[in-house]
């Protein structure tokens, strides 16, 4: 009997170690599986970027608005063509040159200014009339062209000479600005021909500089690229919107000979040009607005055979510009960019938190890229990553985050995926 005792008292106290053992096994087990570092939810983009409907939708955008400008130029009846001032396209109906008359002085003020800076708002050194410049008065008066003269010996400021050469289109007052700060003859034409090299004005030759010579010519689409250069140069752009100046000397006042500046509203310019040979010109520029976005719309027309027609035409085509521009969407609110997905498999939805959207002209593209970044357990609109929105008006970024809180599997969770867990698969 005693050893039967003996053997239960043995098993008994086996059985204890065993349950104990396995106690501890299984704490340690259920430790192990609490305290082990779980991986970070997989995170994955809800689309790529090469299919992104986004990126589509703003491509064909781009070519619709490309097509209706174009048609809009190809409608008009003689030389024309359109752009906007901070865009390097332009849609022209007619690739030849053609005389352009008094829109050479534009050309001339700016090869002109390269030489000799003004700076806005600056009279600039004084030029004294010489003999020379009362000669050139009175042949531009024999011809017919406009001309104001005054006696020899008067002084005159630089930004008198563009004044009068700008606005009322003075020819005197142009040759001698010319004359004073580029040259004559060889000199004059060589300086224009590098100026205009240099700005890929391949239209462009001057043999003047007022414009009377029917020599003088470029083509429609590179009116508009002087245009905007003209408007680049702030004292150029301060003295065409300007509607008439008060001057010395018994001229009097002089007003622009832009037919549109007063009349269209937000024309700020730029410049008017007739003659026999080159019929009735102008390009003129006028600010807007295209869904918010400021925006300066240039058209220039040629060979008109009035000044009645081609302010008509130029302002039909100012007008038509406002059709050629269209708010794209390319973030939603909340719109749901990726997902994070947790070890258990649950899925949490990545959202843009925020929104944007772009206005795009013919020829301009917008676009995005989303860069997601790791998320870890912790509460809902937690950073994950961006979206970058490259449009025109500037490239902006909008936050991902995440939509809801992100849990961690709860324990029984783990105690039951061991392999998970562990990463044993």
């Amino acid at each position: 009997m005693r050893s039967d005792a003996t053997r239960t008292r043995r098993a008994g106290r086996a059985w204890g170690i065993s349950a104990l053992t396995a106690v501890a096994l299984l704490g340690g087990y259920t430790a192990a599986c609490a305290l082990t570092p779980l991986p970070q939810p997989e995170v994955r983009a809800a689309v790529t970027t090469a299919t992104d409907p986004v990126n589509i939708d703003a491509t064909a955008t781009a070519a619709e608005l490309t097509e209706r400008t174009q048609a809009a130029v190809d409608a008009q009846g003689g030389p024309a063509a359109i752009g906007w001032l901070d865009d390097e396209e332009v849609w022209s109906n007619d690739d030849r040159a053609h005389p352009i008359a008094s829109i050479s002085k534009l050309v001339t003020v700016l090869v002109g200014l390269e030489r000799a800076p003004l700076a806005p708002g600056a009279d600039g050194p004084v030029h004294v009339w010489t003999e020379a410049d009362a000669s050139r008065s009175r042949g531009y008066q024999a011809l017919g062209g406009i001309a104001y003269p005054i006696p020899v010996g008067t002084e005159v400021t630089t930004r008198q000479l563009l004044t009068l050469s700008l606005l009322p289109s003075a020819n005197d007052f142009m040759a001698a600005y010319a004359a004073e700060t580029i040259g004559e003859g060889e000199a004059f034409t060589s300086a224009v021909a590098d100026w205009a090299a240099r700005n890929g004005l391949d239209s462009v030759s001057l043999a003047e500089p007022t414009g009377m010579d029917e020599e003088n010519v470029a083509s429609a689409a590179d009116v508009v690229r002087i245009a905007r250069l003209a408007l680049a140069e702030p004292v150029v752009a301060e003295i065409v919107r300007t509607p008439s100046a008060e001057l010395p000397w018994d001229i009097g006042t002089v007003q622009n000979t832009n037919p549109l500046l007063t009349k269209l509203p937000g024309v700020i310019g730029v410049k008017t040009g007739t003659s026999g040979a080159a019929g009735a010109n102008l390009v003129a520029a006028q600010e807007a607005d295209a869904h918010g976005r400021p925006v300066v719309r240039i058209a220039a027309v040629l060979g008109r055979d009035s000044a009645s027609q081609r302010a008509q035409d130029a302002g039909t085509l100012l007008t038509g510009m406002g059709d050629a521009s269209r708010q794209v969407q390319l973030v939603l609110p909340e719109e749901r960019v990726g997902t994070a997905t947790t070890i258990d498999g649950a899925e949490i939805p990545l959202v843009a938190d925020g929104s944007a959207a772009a206005v795009l002209l013919p020829s301009e593209e917008a676009g995005r890229e989303i860069a997601l970044a790791p998320v870890a357990a912790g509460p809902a609109r937690q950073s994950a990553g961006r979206i970058t929105v490259t449009a025109p008006e500037g490239d902006t970024e909008v936050a991902v985050v995440a939509a809801e809180r992100i849990e961690e599997p709860d324990l029984w969770w783990r105690v039951t995926h061991p392999a998970r867990v562990f990463g044993w698969e």
